[in-house]
């Protein structure tokens, strides 16, 4: 591997990039985000009187045709150089593409004997000298249906949670949007300090989003609202299934991600004290997923599946961003069994997760039998890299390092 230096569903990722790119980010800075930059150059969005005024205006300057063409540099195709020219939400459907073409699904329904399961594949692929690339599905994630029973047990978790309502208020209703300032406050990002870093997070968020909807559809978990009436959610239900919580599955992989790259910048802060900043970030991940069993959306087991779904889906982020054909690379996955996930047992993120080794934990077994299981392995070294997406991870890293004298 080579060595680089360097939202919630409701409420969809536009708030952070969205598809409008990274004009988006404004709302961790509360400025105009790297928008403001072609604003303040007077290039921004034009008064509607702009092109009338071009038009006349070349009349009076463009001169007599010229007798030969200027001489033009040919273009440099699939150059990653060219990514720094392009606007934030040309970038995006680029590296949009670049993880996105790389993900299966497939579905089985549940029967009489067994729950339904939603899989998730990563697609490797080898180069083919220009022709269509040999193709393999490896698995990502695999999650199954918790019982009725466990739902219905659970119950208990959002009576007794919905007593943290009025102390936990103010952060539920601003994390219905994106988690991004609340690991802001941890990690020092902003606009104008981390553009490249912001537009990864939006970027893996996109993803998040893409994966989790699927899943919850698959699966079609009802939503705790539905179990009682005296449940009383404080906010809005969203319409898509409970499992898994789409909050925690996009506040783990921004954590995650974060985490990675302060650990990839080599800074020493990042490294010293047994990994505090990674174990902060989590914590600030897991306080976002257990907001929404407090605000009455979730049930906890959305929070474990959804969390193992986000930190999983983090390495397959980094694998992408990172590896570079000719190198061993590895492939992390993971699954989630819901019948074994006792209906009494809470959220607890350290079950899923060490942050000081950033490495997911290899199984769980509960009183019901073993409910999660994570591994990592190497991968073949002639698999096709993302250029652009190297491009994005190494101006992210660079960002998280100390400038020195």
């Amino acid at each position: 591997m080579r060595n680089f230096e360097g939202g919630g569903p409701e409420a969809g990722i536009a708030g952070i990039a969205g598809i409008a790119g990274i004009a988006g980010i404004a709302g961790i800075a509360g400025i105009a985000g790297i928008a403001g930059i072609a604003g303040i150059a007077g290039i921004g969005q034009q008064n509607p009187l702009t092109s009338d005024a071009l038009i006349t205006n070349r009349d009076g300057i463009s001169g007599t045709p010229l007798p030969t063409p200027f001489p033009v540099a040919a273009p440099s195709p699939e150059n990653a150089k060219n990514l720094s020219r392009l606007s934030a939400d040309v970038r995006a459907s680029i590296f949009d593409f670049e993880l996105a073409s790389r993900i299966g699904f497939a579905a089985t329904p549940r029967t009489s004997n067994d729950p339904a399961v939603a899989r998730v594949f990563q697609m490797e692929t080898t180069a083919n000298a220009g022709d269509a690339p040999t193709c393999a599905y490896q698995p990502l994630i695999t999650m199954s249906e918790p019982t009725m029973d466990t739902f219905q047990t659970q119950l208990s978790y959002l009576f007794s949670y919905a007593d943290l309502r009025p102390d936990r208020g103010a952060e539920i209703l601003a994390q219905i949007g994106s988690p991004v300032a609340f690991m802001a406050s941890i990690g020092f990002m902003d606009a104008g300090r981390t553009p490249h870093t912001l537009e990864l997070l939006a970027t893996v968020l996109r993803l998040a989003r893409f994966v989790e909807m699927r899943v919850k559809y698959s699966l079609a978990c009802k939503r705790p609202l539905e179990f009682s009436p005296q449940v009383q959610p404080m906010i809005p239900t969203p319409t898509h299934g409970t499992l898994p919580s789409g909050h925690a599955t996009e506040a783990f992989i921004l954590a995650r991600t974060v985490w990675k790259l302060m650990r990839a910048s080599n800074a020493p802060q990042y490294n010293a004290n047994d990994g505090v900043f990674g174990d902060m970030l989590m914590r600030q991940a897991a306080r976002v997923a257990i907001n929404r069993t407090v605000a009455g959306v979730h049930f906890p087991v959305d929070s474990v599946s959804g969390a193992l779904l986000g930190l999983t889906l983090a390495d397959f982020v980094s694998e992408r961003c990172t590896y570079c054909t000719g190198d061993t690379g590895q492939r992390t996955s993971a699954s989630f069994n819901g019948e074994n996930f006792a209906g009494a047992d809470d959220f607890n993120w350290h079950q899923l997760y060490t942050a000081p080794d950033d490495a997911q934990v290899a199984d769980q077994v509960g009183t019901d039998g073993k409910w999660m299981t994570s591994q990592t392995e190497d991968t073949a070294t002639d698999l096709t890299d993302s250029a652009p997406l190297q491009w994005l991870w190494g101006k992210a890293v660079k960002e998280w390092t100390d400038i020195t004298s």
